[in-house]
């Protein structure tokens, strides 16, 4: 199974980013093959300009993989500027694919804000969703790390679940 993994936040802190690291972890340990792209390292560039060749390449590994998780923080209760342009320019061949999402967010009050990802995939790719998502507050981490015993908890059946699933959906 292949899984690409996608941290799309652009923050030097990102709380997303240590999810996403933490899932490559326990997916990779199960023999998925995983590949980690952060945001950070991608030229972004918005839809009416031409795309840059990082996102062309990503473009294309999003066709050749079977799955992909998705991390996000959220932003005004909506997904952030990043990952709007990242599915707008590469997404275009994750027609079908399974997904899972990971999303940190500042409070507990924000755990709706996943919903507007959701609708993006499924309508407009129809993407099938792993109906488990990791959701995390600035609580769950300390000095940059997964703190909460019951997040790691919660990433592992997540890993699980994801792994399961995915495997099951490419037989």
């Amino acid at each position: 199974m292949k899984t690409l993994i996608l941290s799309s936040s652009l923050s030097n802190s990102s709380r997303s980013f240590i999810l996403c690291n933490e899932v490559f972890k326990c997916l990779s340990s199960k023999g998925s093959k995983c590949t980690m792209i952060d945001a950070r390292n991608v030229s972004l560039r918005p839809t009416h300009n031409k795309p840059t060749i990082q996102m062309e390449a990503l473009s294309k590994q999003i066709e050749e993989t079977d799955n992909i998780i998705i991390g996000m923080g959220v932003h005004c209760y909506s997904i952030n500027d990043s990952l709007k342009i990242l599915l707008d320019n590469t997404f275009k061949n994750a027609i079908g694919k399974f997904y899972g999402i990971l999303c940190a967010a500042g409070g507990e009050k924000s755990y709706l804000s996943t919903m507007h990802l959701t609708q993006i995939c499924m309508n407009e790719w129809r993407m099938i969703q792993l109906p488990r998502i990791v959701y995390a507050t600035e609580k769950d981490f300390t000095n940059e790390k997964i703190s909460s015993k019951d997040l790691l908890k919660r990433i592992k059946i997540f890993t699980n679940d994801f792994y399961t699933i995915g495997n099951k959906l490419l037989s």
